[in-house]
This record gives C-alpha cells, structure tokens and sequence, in this order.
C-alpha cells in the first residue's frame, strides 16, 4: 500500500472513527482505518489483548452491541482496510488536492489519499495540584484502561475525584471488581445536568446514569459534590490524599480539607480535544475557550480545509453517542464526495440525527465546567509540565518578570510543551494559568498543538 493512492483515511478507531468507516463502507467507497491501538475500539471501547481468555468482553463496555455491530460489518467487508499500531507523525497537503501520510510503521512508511476523516479523539484534561507528579496518582481514563485493557485495579485503596461525567461509570466499573473506593468527589454540582432544557438530558442518559449511582450504591460508595483532590502526599509514591469542599469557583473552603489515606488517586477534568492533526493541516478552530479549542465544522463535518472531514471529541466533547452520530455524518458526505453509492436523503436524516444532540451538548457544556479557583490549589513549587519539571513559580516568573504573553512565548521561555508529551497534558493548564494572570486569553490558542513531528519517530525515518 506504500505510496498507493486510497480514497479515504480515517485517522481514530474510536466510536466516530469506526462509525464513519462503516457508513462509508456501506457507500461502496474503500477506507484505511489508521490506529495506534492494537484493536478496534480506541479509548472508549478499549480491548483487552486477544491473547486474553474473557469470558464477557463487553460487561465493562457501555454501548457495546451496537459497536460490536460496526465492527462485525467492517472486519468482513473487502473495502475495509485496518492499519493497526501505526502513529501517524506527518500529513503532507499535495498539488493535486490529495494528501500524503507517513506513518512509524517499516512496512507502510507513507501513502496518499484523496480524502481524510480526522476521527482523533481527545485527551483527558488533570489540573495540577501538589504531589500530582507521585507514583499511584493517574487519570481516570487511565484506570479504566488498566481494567478494561488488562484486568486490573489502579490500587487497593482508591480515590476517585474530577469532574465530569467519566468519573460515574469508571467508579462503578472499579465497584463491581470489588475496588475499595474511599472516596468519590466531584468539582462541580451534579445539579448542574438540570440546568438546562428537558431535552438537554435524553432518557437513555437519565438511564445510564441511574444505573451508575444504583451499582455504587449497592458496595456503600457516596458521590460527594463540590469537593475535590487539591493536594498527593507520599514517600516514593502517593500515600494520602487531602480534599476539601469547593465554592462554585473551585474556590477551597477554608477549614473544609480533610485527609485520607489511599494507595491510588484516579482524577481528571474533562477532555480537551487532540486537535494536533488538524492545526498541522490548517483547518480553523474554535478558540471560545483557549484552554480547550476545538476543529470548526459545518452540517457536514466538513472542516474549512477541502477534502478533510472530523468527527467526535476533536470538534467538541460530545460522549460516544454524538460522536456515532458525527462520524456516521462524516463517513456519509465524504463518501458523496469521492463518488460512492450515497442516497442523499439518508445523508440529510444523518445531519438531522446530530442536530438533534444539540440540547444535550448546550447541557454536557455546563458540566464539563473547569472552574477558575484551582489555580489556589497551586504552591510555587507545583510541578505544572511533568515532561520538562516545569513549575508554577517558572511560569510566574516567564509571565510577570519576562512579558511572556502568549502561548508560544511561554513555551520558548519555559520549556512548557517541549517534552514527550508534547503539551497534551500541560497545554490546557498553561493556557488557563495564562489567562488568570494576564486577565485575557491567549491570542494563540492551539499554538502548543502545532507539531512538525505529530508523533515521535526515530530520527532515521525523519
């Protein structure tokens, strides 16, 4: 397949990747779906190795029928090409309108296509706090992933804090292998979900969510609004864990704090979408919250750059199910495109079907809320950029002391996003920082997500 042209890409085997892939399939147009996963199913439906011998692969998986549907249909038919462990580290726009990929794999180093689905996902977003940097401290997602993906708990005895709606189904998840969860926090007011419209929350979410709060229940496990994880301690590794109520602002409540002694801490707060292939391409973003921009779109899922599609978290978070219904949208109108068997009215009833998350996505909005009081969980020493052991007191000083006023100077004088993560996870908590300190947001949103290099390579493939 090297340097062979191809119709369409689809970059992401999460829920819109393969929901894309399927609807254009079904239109008679061939796709390669390129993933870093060994498996279909990216983070949300994340597999366990085939190796492993389970007897209910889905009994962790939400969803899980209808996707193992898409992926039935894909894997038999002969248009669908699956590109396994493969990072994608540069997209080359070519004269002709097509692009070139080159991806780390020896045995496919680069081809071209006519037409790209960005279908990237997002990352989890963790504000810092002290002793975040320890041992045992991880993000939610990555102990969802260490249960789903290898049947494991995070620890023995485990916090669980954030915000967001992640934190119900990976709790009740790590409750029914018998995790002792001591604590079960969340930043914002679970009352949030019914500030907006009665058909901000679809029943089937009201459902799901029931089902979430009846299984902690059940094993003696509590939400507690309005409190948080604002510092780790430890010798080696995390040991306890201080929380602390929270005003409205994420403000700590003075004397509110307690501590408890744990072995793991699972925390995250939200999702920022993993824009990195679509600022390398050009396509225009949504920069309303700099922390958080996401890729602009039209009905069509068509970004502002022709022949590139996206669909799910990278233009916004939506959760699995508008994800589905964005890249069934998306896999529909590129097809169209590239001349394959599309009944335009099938693909008007797929934008009408996504427009009608809008009321969920206004409400999920008002959740996904960060709150600017977390940067007074902060000390000097906090460590904000865990790859180059960047601290507070660093950025303050790049900020107040240089006239660092941008994203871009604060990485050049800081270091911010130089390392291997390549501000995946510090991004969002510099952009915040910066725009607490300066009083307005960046100008450059997204800066720290343009990449020459999307994904590390050796040096002899360069």
């Amino acid at each position: 397949m090297s340097d062979r042209r191809v119709p369409l890409v689809v970059l992401g085997a999460g829920p819109a990747g393969v929901a894309a892939a399927r609807a254009a399939v079904e239109a008679r147009v061939a796709v390669v779906l390129i993933d870093l996963g060994a498996r279909l199913g990216g983070q949300y439906h994340r597999r366990e190795p085939e190796a492993f011998a389970t007897s209910a692969p889905g009994a962790l998986h939400h969803g899980w029928a209808r996707w193992s549907e898409d992926v039935t249909h894909l894997e038999r038919s002969p248009r669908f090409t699956h590109v396994a462990g493969a990072g994608v580290w540069a997209i080359q726009h070519l004269a002709d309108g097509g692009m070139r990929i080159a991806t780390d794999r020896e045995d496919l180093p680069s081809f071209e296509t006519d037409a790209l689905i960005i279908a990237t996902g997002a990352n989890e977003r963790v504000v810092p706090f002290p002793g975040w940097d320890l041992p045992g401290v991880l993000t939610v997602g990555g102990a969802q992933a260490l249960l789903k993906g290898q049947g494991m708990r995070p620890g023995h005895a485990v916090v669980i804090s954030g915000a967001g709606p992640l934190l119900l189904p990976v709790a009740a998840a790590l409750a029914r292998v018998r995790t002792n969860i001591v604590a079960l926090t969340d930043a914002n007011d679970p009352r949030r979900w019914l500030s907006g419209s009665p058909r901000g929350i679809p029943l089937s979410k009201v459902r799901e969510g029931a089902s979430y709060l009846a299984t902690l229940a059940r094993h003696g496990v509590r939400l507690r609004p309005r409190t948080a994880a604002i510092a780790a301690h430890g010798d080696g590794r995390v040991e306890e864990v201080v929380l602390a109520r929270l005003e409205r602002d994420w403000t700590p409540i003075p004397g509110s704090e307690r501590t408890v002694t744990a072995d793991a801490l699972a925390t995250s707060h939200g999702f920022v979408p993993d824009i990195g292939v679509a600022v390398g391409l050009g396509c225009l973003l949504d920069a309303q919250d700099a922390s958080a921009p996401a890729v602009v779109v039209d009905r069509s899922q068509a970004t502002s750059v022709p022949g590139v599609w996206a669909a799910g978290e990278v233009t916004g978070i939506g959760g699995a199910d508008v994800a589905v219904h964005e890249g069934r949208v998306a896999g529909l109108a590129a097809a169209l495109m590239l001349g394959g068997d599309v009944d335009e009215d099938e693909l008007e009833r797929a934008i009408a079907r996504r427009r009608a998350d809008a009321p969920f996505l206004r409400t999920l909005a008002g959740v996904l809320t960060v709150g600017d009081g977390w940067t007074s969980w902060l000390t000097p020493d906090t460590t904000v950029c865990r790859c180059e052991e960047v601290t507070l007191a660093t950025i303050d000083e790049a900020i107040e002391r240089r006239g660092a006023c941008d994203l871009r100077s604060v990485k050049l004088t800081t270091r911010c996003g130089m390392g291997h993560c390549q501000a995946r996870i510090c991004g969002p908590s510099v952009a915040a920082l910066l725009t607490a300190r300066t009083g307005q947001p960046p100008a450059d949103a997204g800066a720290l997500d343009r990449r020459p290099v999307l994904h590390p390579v050796p040096l002899g493939r360069l």
